[in-house]
């Protein structure tokens, strides 16, 4: 699902600038902007550290409305796919660099063992960055890496190779360099995204585009999902912390 190409109709520099979740004049976000970046020379390198700081921040749900702001996220300390993805593409355009988001729907099963949704599908959010005249696309920074390393080692035990939110054989790491996902691989064609719903600037711009009202039926809405925050959250941090 890399996208490489652009034409006219996309213009890298459609990308850039502010919508109401990518509060690009919050302060605070600015300077910890500035201070992630500060030692780097190149766009590469200051998606990658801004890539690294996003990855740090805790994997769980931002227990408030699905209209979530990059600064609040930032504040917040912690997300999921489409939150800290709205702080990654926030990020990105304060640096001048252009990026989006794409949404695409997966099988419910890289959620196993966190939360049980069998035989739906669920909308996940990748951040497409504009480098080196290619798009590329990063989720990499979904899971932080002290969970990940709990969450392997279950499915290690369990012989599985997707559940807890990540794909045992998927990245865990960007470079800066090509693709990199971490919910499925193509090693595996049953992990990999059933649908391809396109892009758009941050979350609010995907769900209230009238094309997209279908994604709001059932366990596919924002607002559900928010709904199960403290549990998804409670389990989460029970992984994160609780022996292997």
């Amino acid at each position: 699902m890399q996208h490489n190409q652009h034409t006219a109709t996309d213009d890298p520099q459609r990308w850039l600038g502010p919508t109401y979740l990518l509060d690009l004049d919050d302060t605070k976000l600015r300077i910890r902007v500035l201070r992630i970046t500060q030692l780097a020379h190149s766009p590469t390198q200051k998606a990658v550290l801004i890539h690294d700081f996003i990855k740090s921040l805790p994997f769980g749900c931002v227990p408030v409305t699905d209209n979530t702001r990059a600064g609040t996220v930032l504040r917040t300390g912690q997300g999921d796919c489409h939150t800290k993805g709205t702080l990654f593409v926030a990020m990105l355009r304060l640096v001048g660099i252009p990026s989006r988001l794409r949404f695409v729907s997966l099988s419910s099963e890289f959620m196993n063992g966190i939360i049980s949704l069998p035989g739906v599908a669920i909308t996940h959010a990748i951040t497409e960055i504009f480098l080196s005249e290619k798009w590329c696309q990063v989720d990499t920074y979904v899971t932080d890496e002290v969970f990940e390393g709990r969450a392997l080692e279950r499915l290690k035990k369990t012989g599985q190779t997707l559940g807890f939110g990540i794909h045992a054989k998927a990245q865990r790491y960007w470079w800066g360099t090509g693709s990199a996902h971490g919910q499925y691989t193509p090693t595996d064609t049953a992990s990999l995204p059933n649908q391809d719903l396109g892009t758009a600037h941050d979350p609010e711009y995907f769900y209230q585009n009238k094309d997209n009202a279908k994604i709001n039926d059932g366990w596919l809405s924002r607002f559900k999902w928010l709904l199960a925050s403290q549990v998804i959250n409670y389990r989460v941090n029970a992984i994160r912390t609780g022996p292997d």
